[in-house]
């Protein structure tokens, strides 16, 4: 298998959401049938609300920093699949990524693996088996979606974090505070060490009451101070931990409570023998990017691309857009249909004098005709690229948020790379070439 045959072998597995089921049953079994290949490496697994990514990219930076070959699985992807299983901060080749899917594959059908595995089961499967063929001595798992059921819950970790908890995805996870937390705490084991973010009082109450109930070594971080923390000119905050600054390579406010617990799980990670000290937790904390993560894009353009998409993130972004650009602003727009637009658009859409309403080759995406019933003064583009190059015309920074997704239509379209769109459209299968590309100095 080529990686061209892995993309379409993805695609033929349906839309990522839309063929998503719970339930470890599929997972573990498809596991084992590999050889159990997540017990060849010790795990930390990552689950919350927003700030997972964050969270799992600083503490993947962090132990690469102490030369421990760590691998990082994330999700979701925004330009090409491989984006997902990094090792060392890097993505896979294609040669390995179609290699250990190749690998994925056959056993599922030489097995007759029924029901067939979901693409994110089978991801989640590829990535545990390379980061074993590729010699991974600790894996950093972003969970998917809650937890409980979650793919990335077969494997045992060693350690379990917990970001802030909000609402988000109410339809599969439950429609209050506690539901959501109670499927987040499925990744806590008996006995085992876990810490959370900060959490509101519900969510507070009921990951103490799972770990009580599973014995589980949970606690949590304080808030950590930002008033007089050093932030340097695009709104990079410094974490002041026991004494020490730490400079964070991530934009916002926000990038200190996740660096925060990340410092918490370096302290636990210690604990339990790995070699990792203070000048590895600054480099790590400072040289971490995450594409998609209030990215700034270039200056000239301003353009800064964020893949928020529930009402914590979008208030986190326009807190940073607020602080930290100045106007006039336009903002390109477009989200699923599972999120809560109006919450999502309420603390934005005040910020700018421009909207742009668009879209992604999704099922799940919403068409820029209906998001004006959330935004009646949007301007609406079938193409997010039209609404980018319409946008930097105007003076003043161009944002362009609302979904990972449209992110990574964006973000392909600026580097000029086809956008491997495996899992996002059951109905567009293999690549989208954007346009010609936004000039910018960066």
């Amino acid at each position: 298998m080529n990686y061209a045959d892995a993309l379409q072998y993805l695609n033929r597995l349906g839309n990522e959401v839309l063929t998503m089921k719970f339930g470890l049953q599929t997972m573990r079994r498809l596991l084992e049938i590999l050889g159990s290949p997540e017990t060849a490496y010790p795990s930390v697994l990552v689950a919350g609300t927003n700030g997972k990514g964050s969270v799992s990219h600083f503490l993947s930076s962090v132990c690469t920093a102490a030369g421990i070959r760590t691998g990082l699985y994330t999700s979701p992807h925004l330009v090409e699949p491989r984006e997902r299983v990094r090792v060392n901060g890097r993505p896979v080749t294609a040669e390995q990524f179609a290699q250990g899917l190749g690998e994925t594959a056959e056993a599922i059908a030489r097995n007759r693996l029924e029901p067939h595995p979901t693409f994110f089961e089978t991801v989640t499967a590829t990535a545990l088996l390379l980061f074993a063929r590729l010699g991974v001595r600790l894996a950093v798992l972003e969970v998917g979606m809650g937890g409980r059921l979650d793919s990335t819950n077969a494997v045992e970790p060693i350690l379990s974090l917990i970001t802030p908890i909000s609402y988000d995805h109410e339809k599969y996870l439950g429609n209050s505070l506690s539901a959501i937390a109670q499927e987040k705490a499925g990744i806590l084991r008996a006995g085992k060490p876990a810490v959370s973010a900060p959490q509101v009082p519900e969510a507070e109450e009921t990951l103490l009451r799972c770990a009580a109930n599973l014995e589980a070594q949970l606690s949590f971080v304080t808030p950590p101070p930002t008033a007089g923390a050093t932030v340097d000119h695009r709104g990079r905050y410094a974490l002041v931990h026991r004494g020490r600054s730490y400079q964070l390579g991530l934009c916002g406010e926000h990038q200190v409570t996740n660096a925060r617990l990340v410092a918490a799980a370096v302290e636990r990670l210690h604990l339990l023998g790995w070699e990792l000290r203070e000048e590895h937790l600054e480099a790590g904390l400072r040289d971490t990017v995450v594409p998609g993560v209030v990215q700034w894009w270039s200056q000239h353009p301003p353009l800064i691309l964020d893949g928020g998409h529930n009402p914590q993130a979008a208030r986190a972004l326009a807190g940073y857009v607020a602080r930290h650009t100045g106007e006039p602003r336009t903002l390109v727009f477009g989200c699923m249909r599972d999120k809560n637009v109006p919450e999502v658009l309420r603390p934005l859409v005040p910020l700018f004098e421009r909207v742009f309403l668009t879209t992604v080759e999704n099922r799940r995406a919403f068409q820029p005709e209906e998001l004006t019933a959330f935004c009646p003064g949007g301007r609406t583009f079938r193409d997010p690229a039209a609404a980018l190059e319409e946008a930097i015309r105007y003076p003043g920074t161009t944002v362009v948020a609302g979904s990972f997704y449209l992110a990574g239509a964006v973000l392909a379209y600026l580097t000029g790379e086809a956008s491997a769109t495996a899992g996002r459209s059951a109905e567009e299968p293999g690549r989208v070439v954007m346009p010609s590309r936004v000039a910018v100095d960066r």
